[in-house]
């Protein structure tokens, strides 16, 4: 079974995600696995979508390969190193694969899962949720590219292709 799980950054994705990983014994194929070197980011201050500081065709290939053969490989992005990764990880679907990220109900994308969860949550506070979980040195970059990237991403209208939306950071019945 692919199931993939997008919303908002900091919205509750890589929780959920964990517990599933950890409950269910399934993998992960994580979008923060695809970042860039910033080195190779066009702009600091752009908003793009596709996302200009992840290698979102490389994301895109290894959901289409596990979705089609159930494994994928590629080279994470090592974030102790700040760079890509020599060794390639190997994602295997036989049980439950898991889609973790901003963008994994993109409509190309959508089709391919069995299962399409939304993590809804409070917008208004993204950026200063952001901010308190320490973004290290690129406040800037939250404020001026990764949120307004996800706005741009927000027009696809990701939740109307979700078959579950579940309740995330800062959203109460």
């Amino acid at each position: 079974m692919l199931v993939a799980i997008d919303g908002l950054p900091l919205a509750g994705k890589t929780t959920l995600a964990v517990r599933l990983v950890e409950e269910l014994g399934a993998e992960c194929l994580w979008l923060d696995d695809f970042v860039k070197p910033e080195t190779e980011w066009p702009a600091r201050d752009r908003p793009s979508f596709p996302f200009d500081f992840v290698r979102y065709s490389d994301f895109v290939i290894a959901v289409r390969a596990l979705a089609d053969n159930r494994r994928c490989s590629f080279r994470p992005y090592d974030w102790s190193m700040g760079c890509v990764a020599d060794k390639p990880k190997v994602i295997r679907g036989d049980g439950v694969a898991l889609v973790e990220g901003v963008s994994a109900l993109h409509p190309d994308l959508a089709p391919l899962y069995d299962l399409r969860i939304w993590i809804e949550s409070d917008s208004k506070t993204t950026l200063s949720a952001s901010l308190e979980r320490g973004v290290g040195t690129w406040a800037r970059e939250w404020e001026l590219m990764f949120l307004p990237s996800v706005e741009l991403y927000l027009q696809t209208n990701p939740k109307t292709r979700a078959d579950v939306i579940a309740l995330g950071r800062g959203v109460t019945f």
